[in-house]
């Protein structure tokens, strides 16, 4: 988690940078389309800071209460993410058609080459500790960062054109709302499939299973189910057994069968449904 945070808190103050840049730049430099591309950064973040706090409560160890831990506060933090961008994206589609054609100062594009260096930087360091520690939020933010090098690129190219063809500024606004509408859309969309439960074919985890399953006379392992909830699993599981045995030794074995599941901590199972055929 310290990681997460640490990179979270690099990726904030870069936004913090690039955002005043951008806004200013635009400003200076009479580039419509970079005023809206730095308020986008404003947004980044601002998804930063709720990433943050989606990431500390989220990685909140399982108890009685939420049994699953608190992973899926991790989700919700992402849908308010994918909210704040398409609200972001629908206000800077309605200003854009508000705005003016202008010719920006070419010197404005050392600028943008300078904070598109400083997204790339910042992008690939997120999705490097973000897939070195299995962390989506980091992922998604990394996503999210490198959109931001595109759009600023888009910017770059637009400028160049808006010299011969003012109106390209306008254009160049409505692409980056487009741009952001869309990932805004997914993110929610991800998250809520995330959130409803996540059937996740993890084949390490089903071949734990079935060699801890097996290690027990009498039962044996015949397929399984997992329902990833946060950071945790739900499974159920199919479990072949003879047909003479009893209830009551059915229920000993399901009992010592969840028993040794649970023990096994880096498996994260925390419910554990069985299903029972006769071999």
């Amino acid at each position: 988690m310290k990681k997460e945070q640490t990179a979270l808190k690099v990726s904030a103050t870069i936004n913090i940078i690039v955002s005043f840049l951008k806004i200013w730049g635009g400003t200076y430099f009479s580039s419509h389309a970079l005023i809206a591309d730095g308020i986008y950064t404003v947004s980044d973040f601002s998804t930063d800071l709720l990433a943050m706090i989606g990431a500390k409560v989220g990685h909140k160890r399982a108890n009685k209460k939420h049994p699953f831990g608190y992973g899926r506060f991790e989700y919700i933090m992402q849908i308010f993410i994918g909210v704040i961008i398409l609200l972001v994206g629908f206000y800077i589609s309605y200003k854009s058609f508000l705005i003016t054609s202008s010719k920006p100062n070419l010197l404005v594009l050392f600028l943008i080459l300078f904070v598109i260096l400083l997204k790339v930087l910042s992008s690939n360091y997120l999705m490097h500790v973000g897939k070195d520690i299995s962390s989506l939020m980091l992922i998604n933010s990394a996503k999210e960062s490198f959109l931001d090098v595109l759009s600023s690129l888009v910017i770059f190219l637009l400028i160049i054109v808006g010299q011969f063809f003012p109106f390209a500024d306008i254009i160049g606004s409505l692409f980056i709302a487009l741009l952001i509408n869309i990932t805004g859309a997914k993110i929610i969309y991800e998250n809520i499939i995330l959130l409803i439960g996540e059937d996740d074919n993890n084949i390490e985890i089903k071949n734990k299973l079935k060699k801890i399953i097996n290690r027990f006379k009498r039962v044996e392992y015949s397929d399984s189910f997992l329902i990833k909830n946060g950071g945790y699993y739900q499974v159920s599981i199919v479990i072949a057994v003879d047909e003479d045995m009893s209830v009551k030794n059915l229920i000993q074995i399901e009992r010592k069968l969840r028993k040794a599941i649970k023990e096994e901590r880096s498996l994260k199972i925390k419910y554990i449904d069985f299903e029972i055929i006769k071999r």
